[in-house]
């Protein structure tokens, strides 16, 4: 489709929600679906500046005109945060953090890893399994959130799991530079992986990543 073609289509879906929906929410509500609208199709297309941006910004709006749809998705991620996270953990004892704003940077000295679970309504993650020191022969490490950055940096001979889901975002997995598996960006991001030597490992470590909107990169390395 031409850009001529896009910008008329675009014009026409905003008009039908002012038409539509101009009864019911007002001039932000409508401008902010559209902005919404307007940011997936570029996901889609690839812009990913420019699909975060204008997203972001639609979504500011919203939620800006709407202070209780906010307060809802906040409770219900973390409902199913506290829901998740037992199952995660198999009945197994782990640690337990919340925090409106995370920022972990396990990726500078030495640091001992436990099986945790942790929720943030924005987080900034960074781990080096390298400098990690076990505490278990298999941890689970659970993140949960509204919008997350996470990265992760893997030894090879870890027997490794990981189920990841970002609703908008990227993913990228890839082990000493080559990609594990294709780069996955817009919406309704999956990824669920297990290392040949999982069961075969005498140290494992399992990632579940769970997030509205953020971007996870898991490096591998020799």
């Amino acid at each position: 489709m031409g850009r001529k073609r896009k910008v008329f289509a675009v014009l026409l879906i905003g008009v039908g929600l002012q038409v539509l929906l101009g009864p019911l929410f007002g001039f932000f509500t409508i401008a902010a679906l559209l902005l919404l609208l307007i940011g997936m199709m570029r996901l889609r297309s690839g812009a990913m500046r420019q699909g975060y941006i204008l997203g972001g910004i639609g979504l500011g709006l919203l939620l800006l005109d709407h202070l209780m749809i906010v307060i809802g998705i906040t409770l219900i991620s973390l409902g199913w945060f506290y829901v998740r996270a037992n199952k995660a953990h198999r009945g197994q004892p782990y640690r337990l953090k919340q925090g409106f704003i995370t920022n972990v940077r396990y990726d500078r000295e030495p640091w001992m890893m436990q099986s945790s679970s942790s929720w943030h309504a924005i987080g900034d993650i960074d781990c080096d399994l390298a400098l990690a020191i076990p505490d278990e022969t298999e941890t689970v490490l659970y993140f949960q959130g509204i919008l997350g950055d996470l990265d992760f940096s893997i030894p090879e001979d870890y027997g490794v799991e990981i189920e990841a889901y970002l609703l908008v975002g990227q993913i990228g997995f890839e082990s000493n530079g080559y990609p594990v598996a294709e780069r996955q960006q817009g919406i309704q991001n999956r990824l669920q992986w297990r290392s040949a030597n999982y069961l075969t490992s005498t140290q494992k470590v399992k990632l579940v990543i769970s997030y509205i909107a953020g971007d996870l990169n898991v490096r591998l390395s020799s």
